[in-house]
C-alpha cells in the first residue's frame, strides 16, 4: 500500500510504530486475543489516535499481513521457475513473526486463517496446487509436490516458533547465524534429495 504523498513524515513514523507494535502483538498472542488498546500503549498513544492510520483492527492486521508477506510472492515465483529456495528460507528466517502470525492462525481458525489462506497461502503455493500429476509440473516443481510442500513448510515454521523451548532445551540460540545456517543447510539438503536428477 503506498503512502499518499500529502502525509506528513511524523504521520508515516506513527504509522511504522503502530505496525510494528501490531505485529509484534498478533505474533506472541494471535490476532484474536491482540486489542486496539494493547497496540495504542505500546506506541504510547490513546487507542482512538489507531483510527487516524487504519480504519478497524482487521485493516490493521491486513497490513501487518501485506508488509510481512508481500517479499515472499516474487521470492516463490523465483523458486517456482526453478530458481534457488535460498532467499526464500532466509525471509523466513530473517522474519520469525511472520511464522508466529501463521502458527496463531492456523490455531485458532476463522477470519484470520481464512485471509491467509486466500490473499498469501494459495498464491505461493498456486502451482503446486493447480499441478494435478507430476506430468503437470514442470521440472522445477516437480520435487514440491504437496506433500513435500508442507513437510518443508512445517519444518521452517515449526522451527522458528519453537525456538524458545529449543532454547531452554538445548541451551543454544537456535536463532543464530551458526544456527540458521545449519537449518539451511538441511533444508537445500532435503529439497535436492527431493528433486529430479
Amino acid at each position: 500500500m503506498t503512502k499518499p504523498a500529502s502525509v506528513p513524515a511524523s504521520t508515516t513514523s506513527t504509522r511504522d510504530l503502530i505496525l510494528n507494535a501490531a505485529e509484534n502483538l498478533f505474533a506472541s498472542q494471535g490476532y484474536g486475543a491482540t486489542t486496539i488498546k494493547q497496540v495504542a500503549e505500546q506506541v504510547g498513544v490513546q487507542g482512538p489516535a489507531l483510527y487516524k492510520h487504519f480504519a478497524s483492527k482487521r485493516a490493521l492486521f491486513e497490513e501487518v499481513l501485506e508488509r510481512l508477506f508481500t517479499p515472499f510472492l516474487a521470492l516463490m515465483e523465483d523458486a517456482a521457475r526453478g530458481g534457488s529456495l535460498d532467499a526464500m528460507l532466509k525471509q523466513h528466517l530473517a522474519n520469525p513473526n511472520a511464522s508466529r502470525i501463521v502458527q496463531h492462525a492456523t490455531l485458532s481458525g476463522g477470519e484470520e486463517l481464512a485471509l491467509l489462506v486466500e490473499r498469501w497461502y494459495l498464491p505461493f503455493f498456486g502451482e503446486v496446487t493447480r499441478a494435478g500429476s507430476k506430468k503437470a509440473r514442470s521440472r522445477a516443481t516437480q520435487a514440491f509436490t504437496p506433500v513435500a510442500v508442507m513437510a518443508l513448510h512445517s519444518m521452517l515454521l515449526g522451527y522458528l516458533t519453537l525456538a524458545p523451548l529449543h532454547r531452554s532445551i538445548f541451551g543454544l540460540e537456535p536463532l543464530s547465524d551458526d544456527a540458521l545456517g545449519e537449518l539451511l543447510d538441511l533444508q537445500q539438503r532435503f529439497a535436492k534429495a527431493a528433486s529430479p536428477h
